[in-house]
């Protein structure tokens, strides 16, 4: 379905803000439309996440770089390259390897900064969770946020991921049956910075096959304090399913605990350490299709999830979205 209505006319909800959801709103929005962006969380970015703790002390504990394979993403980092939001990140591995493949970007400051800019002029309401998607005669009502004031809307596009989005939208068995089939795996985060210097001789280490798969020292990303002490500690995606039901610290003792046998030497003191939980962090088994639509088109879903695990993913599938609603 190609929106039929005038953009004026025309009410659309885009549950979430982070790349597919913004994405799909900047581009309805250059056509005319007005979405309205409903976001749970306090800020932008959905997994394109940073953690600020006090001045000078932040950590990337979402996605930990993108790499840009389409011409439309290419262009899009290029433009964020221009304007300073983002940046190359070159870290030195372990083992003397140079990371293989695409250029790694990263946001900066943050890496949140890649899609700050496409919320500029589009209503955002952050820290507005959405309960429910449920039909209200030809419309949508969003049950949550706005369900006490009446609002319905002719379009809704939810970019959560897929498992949540099946529990959002279980009155449509179509939508259910639909997602049956993706799988996302979970992924707990340490958020770790030590009171002293730690020289570990490399920024990064990469071990998908152990329980620390990911090791990244923060502060060797373009734009971050690098005397900050920070790093941030991701578990494989095994480890993490087996522990998923633990309290945070006690997930963050288990982590730490295992870092001085991969950082190969004794640590220094640990000022903090804060683990999160990421629930739905990798795309596992896609949809296989850019997006997924509903009811002639009046609800569609999309996200990394549809096409693979990068947030390029998000990207193509917001894009997507955008156009089956607006035409090319």
């Amino acid at each position: 379905m190609v929106i039929a209505k005038s953009p004026a006319e025309t009410r659309i909800a885009v549950v979430g803000a982070g790349m597919a959801g913004l994405i799909c709103a900047r581009q309805l929005s250059e056509r005319g439309f007005r979405p309205s962006v409903f976001e749970k969380s306090r800020g932008l970015g959905g997994r394109l996440a940073t953690r600020r703790a006090r001045e000078g002390i932040a950590f990337d504990h979402g996605a930990q770089y993108v790499t840009a394979r389409s011409a439309a993403f290419r262009r899009a980092m290029r433009g964020a390259l221009d304007a300073g939001a983002a940046d190359r990140w070159q870290p030195d591995p372990a083992g003397g390897a140079a990371p293989e493949g695409d250029d790694w970007f990263v946001g900066v400051p943050a890496m949140n900064a890649l899609v700050k800019p496409l919320a500029e002029g589009i209503e955002v309401r952050l820290s507005s969770e959405v309960a429910a998607i449920r039909r209200d005669g030809d419309a949508w009502r969003i049950v949550g946020p706005e369900d006490d004031a009446g609002a319905s809307f002719d379009v809704v596009v939810c970019t959560a991921p897929a498992p949540q989005a099946r529990k959002l939208l279980a009155s449509e068995p179509e939508a259910a049956a639909a997602l049956a089939g993706v799988s996302m795996a979970p992924c707990w985060s340490l958020m770790l910075r030590f009171a002293g210097a730690v020289d570990p001789g490399f920024d990064l280490r990469r071990a998908e096959a152990e329980d620390l798969a990911w090791i990244a020292r923060n502060g060797s990303k373009p734009g971050r304090d690098p005397d900050a002490g920070c790093w941030v500690v991701h578990a494989s995606p095994d480890w993490s399913r087996r522990h998923l039901e633990l309290d945070r610290d006690r997930a963050a003792a288990l982590l730490v605990g295992m870092l001085p046998q991969a950082f190969g030497r004794p640590l220094p003191e640990i000022e903090g350490a804060v683990a999160h939980r990421w629930r739905y962090a990798r795309t596992t088994k896609p949809l296989a299709a850019p997006f997924l639509g509903l009811a002639d088109n009046s609800l569609l879903l999309g996200g990394d999830w549809c096409l693979g695990a990068r947030v390029e993913c998000a990207f193509e599938s917001g894009l997507a979205i955008a156009r089956a609603l607006t035409g090319p």
